[in-house]
């Protein structure tokens, strides 16, 4: 169900990017105890990723963000990571949305030679059903990132 209070925004500025960020340590670093020094990396300000936020229309506070990582080594294909929503938002459409929009953003400006784009990520196992509604194909066996148990999966785009 989307929320249709939300919308989601490409983070380019500073002030978008603080915003990613906090909303990120909320989730990652207090709510599910990942260490802080993982959370935040190099790849947060690489010239090949792209951040977006989902902002409430209401008053303008971010209750979803998450990254798209590029590489020019690999055409057609992304990895879609820092998946973030606000306890309050779960359960809106607040992270099909984030979702989508970098799916568009991979599709846009990423395609490979056949115009289709592969969407790679590492879902945590109790988001897994979240990831395969979206139509993600889940694979591989259960490792750790963080602590965390995770699973990768993808989905073709195009």
């Amino acid at each position: 169900m989307a929320d249709p209070a939300v919308r989601v925004e490409r983070a380019t500025t500073p002030e978008q990017l603080a915003e990613a960020f906090a909303l990120r340590t909320a989730v990652f670093v207090v709510e599910q105890r990942v260490p802080a020094e993982l959370e935040l990396d190099e790849l947060d300000h690489a010239p090949t990723t792209t951040h977006v936020v989902a902002r409430r229309t209401d008053g303008g506070d971010v209750v979803g963000t998450a990254r798209l990582l590029t590489d020019p080594v690999h055409p057609g294909e992304v990895h879609v990571g820092r998946v973030a929503v606000a306890a309050g938002a779960r359960g809106t459409g607040t992270g099909a949305a984030l979702m989508r929009a970098l799916e568009e953003v991979a599709l846009a400006e990423h395609p490979g030679p056949d115009g289709t784009v592969t969407v790679l990520l590492s879902a945590q196992v109790p988001a897994i059903g979240f990831y395969e509604r979206l139509g993600y194909a889940v694979t591989g066996p259960v490792h750790l990132d963080a602590g965390i148990e995770h699973r990768d999966a993808a989905k073709v785009v195009g």
